[in-house]
This record gives structure tokens, C-alpha cells and sequence, in this order.
């Protein structure tokens, strides 16, 4: 793959033209925000080189909006990219649930600036592929459905972007008796052909879905059951806490010169993405993946509960997102940057989950600094001192090691203190509960 008619970074990736008005921010993640806070890594490559010329031009949230690119991305791109994760063959799909207050999670703002961009890229998709109002599994089938001789020509293009507005009102539907709606999803976000047992006999060969909903965190705990995130249809979804990072009274909206700049290397990235077949990671990215991510991944197997089901496919989503990303950097290989930038993403998801659904008692959303705090309390009143740290993360390195620590000292109750050692002070880590 290759970009010859655009300006390229010195890595080969699309570059936006330089726009007078708005160049890209250095830095858009704000430590200020309320709830979680996502890594900068989440904005790598392009997709984060576009997230940051649009920040100053919208009260979105930065990672609602990269959600959305991503989600939108994934489907336009369509079945053709795939990579395997054992014996399972994944497509590029993302799907993701913005979760956010009516009047400060902007997550209307983060969609409409992504389909802004992509309409004036893609417009045809835009226009044909996107749609809302799921409201049965038949519905779903019925966007992508085969063809039944001449009677009905069914639907060629297979792709398909639903955009869920009131997910609450999805939700409630989900679950009304007889209803095959999370059970398609399901299968839709798997990938696999869909079709109803019925007297209609609907079925939808290879199609390409992906979901982007909004919610209000009070409505998705008063909506959520145990028995629905344990039939595994919510952990298909990516959630994302947004919140409003930008005050703009004038609502001025990117100018059209950026968005035509954007939407010209965003079209040609979504081109060639579209004649990828089978994407691997790079040995670099399958070091990263053996060495910090996969045991990360594992370590709280044995957890159960709502956060756990919300979050049960951090795994392949890993791999998914990575995959996207490396796509909208115009390559077939998932580089380490790419696995880094898609792991910081699932565990700001996995922290949107606890923030979200009031788990933040039993968990931060992140396995290392709860594994790291719980033995920090079990130590007692001697502490845990900086060599059992290390014996905790030794497969860590020592910039990562030093960050959690650092990040456990902002925790509530959590301090690190120096006492006398074997001829110089050593740190010890120790828990005291507030109040």
C-alpha cells in the first residue's frame, strides 16, 4: 500500500495539509476531566493526528470522537481485512457505547463531527450506509439481506453503520420476550451470516455491522440486568466515557478547508485499506503482546460480576482495535505503536466500565494497579516495599512499574513514604483508609 498524493509523515502516513486556523494540539487529553482519564497513546497515528486538528473546533469529547472515527472507520473499510485470534477469524469492526450526561457528555457533538468528515470522504457510505432505529433482530437482517430472485434484489453492499441515539430505548427492546435483537447483534458483531427461523426465512450473508450508541450513565444502570450482560451482548461493546472538554459559545465548527483537507487523505486511506486481506502483527507487536498485554489480560480471570461481563472481550477487541489502527496508517501490519495505542484504549474502556457502573470499590478498571493495590493492603502496616513491586511486575519494564506506582500514590488511602534501610532509605508503599 502506498499514498502518492498526499504529504506523508516521515513513516509513510497521510498527512493533513497545515490549516492557519487550526493546527493539530500537541497534547489533547485533559487531566482535569471528571471520571477516567484516557492514555495519550489512544491517539496514535492518524486517527489521533485527525482527532487533534479537530479538537479545538468542537465540545466533544477527544475520545468520543476518536470512538466514533473508529467505529465508522472499521465498517467503511469493510470484511475484506481480518486477522485471526487462535482459531477465530476476526473482521475490523468496533463497536462502541459513548457514555456521557444529557448535557455535558457531547456525545451527539462526537458523532456529527466524525460523519461530518466522513461525508464530505465518503459520501456515498455516508449516505446509504448509515442508519438508526434498531428495533429487531428481522430489522437488522433485513438493512443487509440476500437477494430472493427477482421478487427482491436484496442488498449488495453489505456494510453497515447504525447509529443508536437513545441506546436506552435499544436496550428496552432487547429485552421484551420473543425479541431476536441481541442475538443478531451478537452474531453481527462475530461477523457471521445472520438469518431468523421464520416464515419468512430472512437471512444476510456476510455482512459488515458495527453499533455506535448513546447513554447517560444513570440510564445504563437503571436499564442494565445481569441475566442481558450475560447472554454477552453488551461486552461486544467498547465503553467510552465522554464528557464536554471545550467551552465554545460561537459554535463555530471546523472550517471547510480542514475538513477538505482531512476528508482528501482520509478517503484514500479508506480506499486502500478496503484491498487489505489478512493483517499480523509485526514481531515488535507480538513481543508487546506476549510480554505486557496477554497477562494483563488474564490476571483477573477469576473476577466475575457486572464490570467483568461488561468487559469480558478486552482480549480481541485488543487485537481489533490495533487492527484499525494500523489500516488507518496505511499498512497491513499491526505495529507496536498500534498494539500500544488499542491496549491504552480497552483499558479506558474497562475504566469507563467501573466509573460508569459504580465499580470503582472492588476496582479502578485497571488489572495491574488493582493487582498492585491489593497487595499494598494485604502487606499491612509494614508496607510493600519498591523490591516486591518489582517481584510483582518483573515482566514489567521500569518506566511502567514506576508510572503504576505513581498513579497508586493518587488513589485514596495510598501514599509511598521512605524509611531507613541498609544504608540508605528504601520506599515502602502503604495503605491507611480516608477518614
Amino acid at each position: 500500500m502506498s499514498v502518492e498524493t498526499l504529504p506523508s509523515t516521515a513513516d509513510g502516513r497521510p498527512q493533513a495539509l497545515p490549516n492557519p486556523m487550526y493546527d493539530p494540539a500537541p497534547g489533547i487529553v485533559r487531566p482535569d476531566r471528571p471520571g477516567p482519564v484516557p492514555d495519550p497513546e489512544v491517539f496514535c497515528g492518524w486517527a489521533g493526528e485527525t482527532v487533534a486538528a479537530l479538537d479545538p473546533t468542537t465540545e466533544a469529547d477527544p475520545v468520543g470522537v476518536l470512538a466514533n472515527l473508529l467505529s465508522a472507520s472499521s465498517t467503511i473499510i469493510g470484511s475484506g481485512p481480518f486477522l485471526w485470534i487462535g482459531n477465530d477469524r476476526h473482521p475490523a469492526l468496533i463497536w462502541a457505547l459513548t457514555i456521557g450526561g444529557t448535557s455535558v457528555g457531547r456525545k451527539g457533538a462526537a458523532t456529527n463531527t466524525a460523519r461530518r468528515l466522513l461525508k464530505a470522504a465518503v459520501p456515498d457510505f455516508i449516505a446509504s450506509n448509515t442508519r438508526s432505529g434498531l428495533s429487531s433482530g428481522e430489522g437488522l437482517i433485513d438493512m443487509v439481506r440476500d437477494g430472493n430472485g427477482d421478487k427482491d434484489p436484496g442488498v449488495t453492499d453489505k456494510r453497515l453503520w447504525v447509529i443508536e441515539s437513545e441506546y436506552g430505548i435499544t436496550m428496552a427492546r432487547g429485552r421484551r420476550e420473543g425479541s431476536s435483537l441481541s442475538g443478531i447483534l451478537r452474531q453481527a458483531w462475530n461477523g457471521e451470516d445472520l438469518g431468523v427461523m421464520n416464515r419468512d426465512a430472512l437471512h444476510a450473508t456476510a455482512p459488515h455491522i458495527a453499533v455506535i450508541g448513546h447513554i447517560s450513565p444513570r440510564e445504563l444502570r437503571a436499564k442494565m440486568q445481569d441475566a442481558e450482560m450475560a447472554g454477552g451482548t453488551y461486552n461486544r461493546f467498547l465503553p467510552v466515557f465522554v464528557h464536554r472538554t471545550l467551552l465554545d459559545p460561537g459554535g463555530r465548527g471546523a472550517p471547510d478547508e480542514l475538513i477538505d483537507n482531512l476528508a482528501s487523505a482520509w478517503k484514500t486511506v479508506l480506499t486502500d485499506a478496503r484491498r487489505v486481506g489478512e493483517v499480523q502483527l509485526t514481531p515488535e507487536a507480538a513481543q508487546f503482546w506476549d510480554d505486557e498485554v496477554y497477562f494483563a489480560l488474564c490476571g483477573n480471570e477469576s473476577d466475575d460480576g457486572p464490570l467483568a461481563e461488561f468487559t469480558a472481550r478486552a482480549a480481541p477487541y485488543a487485537k481489533r482495535a490495533a487492527m484499525v489502527y494500523a489500516l488507518l496508517d496505511h499498512t497491513d501490519r499491526i505495529g507496536e505503536d498500534h498494539l500500544r495505542a488499542a491496549w491504552a484504549l480497552v483499558r479506558y474502556a474497562r475504566a469507563s466500565a467501573a466509573h460508569v457502573l459504580g465499580a470503582m470499590a472492588n476496582g479502578t478498571g485497571d488489572p495491574d494497579l488493582d493487582k498492585l493495590a491489593a497487595a499494598v493492603k494485604a502487606a499491612g502496616d509494614g508496607g510493600l516495599t519498591g523490591d516486591e513491586v518489582y517481584r510483582l511486575f518483573k515482566r514489567r519494564n521500569a518506566a511502567y512499574r514506576s508510572d503504576l506506582t505513581a498513579r497508586l500514590c493518587e488513589l485514596p488511602g495510598f501514599a509511598a513514604v521512605q524509611v531507613p534501610g541498609d544504608g540508605r532509605h528504601k520506599t515502602v508503599y502503604l495503605f491507611a483508609p480516608p477518614g
